[in-house]
């Protein structure tokens, strides 16, 4: 018997199908089409895979640069990314008063530990890293849970996971204010903001 005929008869044979039918782990998985809350996508109205909602994420990050640099005097100065160098979501700089800002973007802060962990000793890094390339400079940042509106709205037992960082976690008003920007959103007005965002991506 040839290999091919062999490996044919094996996945031709009902005892295959019995298998899969009684295989405990098998039997016991189920589709989630729930939306988790506290990601991103649980504010949008449409359906997303989950290569829609990194690109909605991505889309958010590159979208509050324009906001920001349309509605501040700040300059964008977070420049190319290059091999071998932690890369940062945003980076401005206010000349005038010495400031650099910087904010590292989440669609969703709910992670498992090591990728928790991953997440703010990045932050803490890259502060590091800033304050030593700009010694002159005050610097201001936040991991931004965009998520949110507010970091009154994160609930506890996600901010007890960033114990460390508890200060600098932030939701999506808190960053607009650091930066300058007065206009507020409202649970409502951001749900709304990020469905035009959304069907604009993906009509």
């Amino acid at each position: 018997m040839s290999r091919e005929t062999y490996n044919q008869s094996i996945f031709d044979d009902l005892s295959i199908d019995t298998l899969i039918e009684n295989n405990e782990y098998i039997k016991q998985c189920k589709s989630n089409n729930k939306k988790n809350e506290n990601s991103l996508s649980y504010l949008i109205n449409r359906k997303l895979s989950q290569s829609d909602c990194i690109k909605l994420g991505n889309g958010l990050e590159k979208l509050l640069c324009d906001i920001i640099l349309k509605n501040t005097s700040l300059k964008n100065i977070k420049g190319k990314n290059s091999k071998g160098k932690k890369e940062r979501d945003h980076l401005f700089c206010n000349e005038e008063h010495k400031i650099i800002y910087y904010a590292e973007l989440k669609s969703n802060i709910n992670l498992d530990t090591e990728k928790l962990n991953a997440t703010y000793k990045k932050c803490l890094y890259i502060v590091n890293e800033l304050q030593l390339q700009y010694p002159e400079y005050k610097i201001e940042w936040c991991l931004l849970a965009c998520r949110y509106i507010s970091k009154q709205e994160i609930p506890n037992y996600l901010k007890n996971k960033y114990m460390e960082i508890k200060e600098n976690l932030f939701g999506i008003n808190d960053y607009l204010e650091l930066v300058g920007i007065n206009h507020l959103f409202t649970k409502d007005s951001y749900s709304m903001f990020l469905n035009k965002i959304a069907d604009k991506m993906f009509m």
